[in-house]
């Protein structure tokens, strides 16, 4: 099989977009692209790396997982199947953070856009469902949910803000309890942090304006220009019911200084500065970010 036809044969294998053709060479090995593109297998073994010409195939193994060339299928049989660009997108742009960054501008834009509408449309899409158990909690909900997690926790990159990039917030904020296979941790891509750890990150990002969604898998720290779950939420229009949110805010106007924080702190423009503040209920997420920002304690969130 000749180079072209190499490629060729692992764009379509790997289900590499357009947008992705002129920066293969930046994402996969020369080895990468001639194991996908000469493996015909749905599932295959190491055995099988071994048989293609690989090498040193255990190493291959190890390093192609890791960088989401391949998934596992079985770990207890040994059992592995190609990966798509989809994943390697993402762990790419978390993994390999200064090369992503070295694609210029408009590259980095297509390849978020692509990634959104992939990412768009694997949700349900019947508006009366919430397509995933994603729930907007102040911090001190946050914190008590971190607290009454027994499981191994761990520390990731963002890959919302790594692959956008636009607000130039912390990408060092989400906290995972996934470590089964194929999962971020067990590909050895995640940090192995504690409880007080995870409790100090979150802390951190509030004081920084980002939201808190949790999930019974994690915790992410979310801004809502980056963030994909406030990205699919502005193009639902489903904001109050998905991500989930009990709580929306209410203003004591007897307390309030007129200072604005709530309105620098706010990303839905919620509040509104003039001869006083204004609240633009309907606005609200429930996010609780201008409740820690307030210094006459004029706001506090009440239920839906």
């Amino acid at each position: 099989m000749s180079q072209s036809n190499k490629v060729i044969t692992f764009i379509q294998r790997f289900q590499v977009p357009e947008v992705g053709y002129q920066y293969l060479d930046r994402m996969f090995t020369v080895e990468e692209i001639e194991f996908v593109s000469g493996n015909e297998k749905d599932i295959f073994t190491i055995d099988d790396i071994a048989r293609s010409g690989v090498i040193d195939a255990e190493q291959f193994l190890k390093n192609s997982y890791r960088r989401g060339i391949i998934s596992v299928v079985d770990l207890e049989k040994g059992s592995y199947k190609i990966s798509n660009f989809y994943g390697r997108l993402d762990i790419f742009s978390i993994s390999e953070t200064d090369t992503y960054k070295k694609f210029p501008l408009e590259a980095r834009d297509s390849l978020d856009e692509w990634y959104f509408e992939a990412y768009y449309k694997g949700l349900n899409q019947n508006p009366e469902v919430r397509p995933t158990d994603d729930e907007i909690l102040p911090l001190e909900e946050v914190l008590s949910f971190i607290d009454g997690q027994e499981r191994p926790v761990y520390l990731n990159y963002c890959d919302c803000r790594s692959l956008r990039g636009d607000c130039g917030l912390s990408t060092k904020t989400c906290i995972t309890y996934r470590d089964g296979i194929n999962s971020f941790a067990h590909r050895g891509l995640s940090e192995k942090i504690d409880k007080e750890k995870a409790k100090e990150i979150v802390i951190k990002a509030d004081k920084i304006g980002l939201m808190h969604t949790v999930n019974p898998n994690g915790i992410c720290n979310c801004c809502d220009d980056c963030c994909y779950l406030f990205r699919g939420q502005n193009r639902r229009g489903s904001s109050g019911f998905w991500p989930k949110t009990d709580n929306i805010i209410e203003l004591d106007t007897s307390k309030c200084i007129k200072c604005g924080k709530c309105v620098k702190r706010c990303h839905f423009e919620v509040f509104q500065k003039g001869y006083k503040i204004l609240v633009h209920e309907t606005k609200c997420v429930g996010c609780g970010i201008c409740v820690q920002s307030c210094p006459a304690g004029a706001l506090k969130l009440k239920g839906r």
